[in-house]
């Protein structure tokens, strides 16, 4: 296959992927709710001072902040969030295609 057709359906599907994937995400993020169906109050355990020290006493800071990484992330893939980290996803991947079309070779090289 010619290196112009190449780049022209990893040009395509770069333009397909973007479309589709923030369609998908915005579909997400207009229909997702913010609120955690599991406990709508949010955990008062992991959100007390006490067991914010325990973590930090048994395991140190590294620890303290492993923890709470560990809840940013999982917080990434539940309602609004989703749709937000599906389009950064969505962007990323179109980028990455586009930029291995465009590094493709030329037919005369």
């Amino acid at each position: 296959m010619k290196p112009a057709k190449r780049r022209t359906r990893l040009y395509t599907a770069a333009a397909v992927i973007l479309v589709l994937g923030l369609a998908c995400s915005a579909l997400i993020a207009v229909s997702a709710s913010d609120v955690a169906l599991d406990a709508p109050l949010g955990n008062p355990l992991e959100e007390s001072k006490s067991y914010r020290r325990s973590l930090e006493m048994y395991g140190g800071r590294a620890n303290l902040l492993a923890a709470q990484f560990m809840e940013w992330f999982a917080g990434l893939w539940h309602g609004k969030a989703l749709g937000i980290t599906l389009g950064w996803i969505t962007l990323t991947a179109a980028l990455i295609v586009a930029l291995i079309a465009y590094h493709l070779p030329d037919d005369s090289e």
